[in-house]
């Protein structure tokens, strides 16, 4: 059942993205240059991402619960290769762990929802923070928008589900350091970029 599921997400994914506009603005050009990172976006929009970096085998993240299986799933039929990670709230969430499960890592993209799995609404949490910094890693904000849409209004994250013939604009904002020192200035900095309007110049 697990199997059909996820081939089911990956086929509607893939149909949304054929019959759709989708336009990219800001740094993704950055994706290629050279320089991996850690790439954040908002767990409700998390169904749109997957295609952006099909078939590199960059990683993407996901955690130990229903949900985070079927992310996985979903990820490998696009070519990425998934990591199981306790959340923050998890005693196994050490910093060895997260050395240990980074350790391969290193020379690809890491692929993240920043305010998973469970919340707050738009506020990225410590784990990904932690991840990106012993990753050193930039962190790479993605935020999306999206006209022909579905909105699960009742969950924590707004969960969206483009629809076919859909408009997706991603835009890609400038990177961001990592440093331990500001994990607390962080998180707002990384949500008033990810709320502004304004795209960023190519390339910086």
């Amino acid at each position: 059942m697990g199997k059909l599921l996820a081939a089911l997400t990956a086929f509607y994914i893939r149909l949304v993205h054929a019959t759709g506009r989708v336009t990219r603005l800001g740094c993704h050009d950055l994706l290629s240059s050279g320089e991996t990172f850690a790439v954040g976006f908002w767990h409700g929009m998390s169904f749109c991402y997957y295609p952006e970096l099909q078939k590199r085998g960059d990683i993407i993240i996901t955690t130990k619960h229903k949900r985070g299986n079927l992310i996985a799933a979903v990820g490998k039929l696009f070519g990425y290769v998934p990591f199981h990670m306790p959340d923050e709230s998890d005693p196994e969430a050490t910093l060895p762990d997260l050395r240990r499960m980074l350790s391969g890592a290193l020379a690809n993209h890491i692929c993240y929802s920043m305010d998973g799995p469970l919340g707050p609404y738009h506020v990225p949490q410590r784990f990904f923070l932690v991840t990106a910094l012993l990753a050193k890693k930039r962190i790479l904000p993605v935020s999306v928008e999206i006209k022909g849409k579905i909105v699960l209004k009742k969950r924590w994250d707004q969960y969206t589900i483009p629809l076919p013939f859909a408009k997706i604009t991603f835009t890609f904002h400038k990177p961001m350091e990592v440093k331990k020192n500001r994990f607390d200035v962080l998180p707002d900095e990384i949500r008033n970029v990810m709320e502004n309007k304004e795209t960023p110049a190519l390339g910086q």
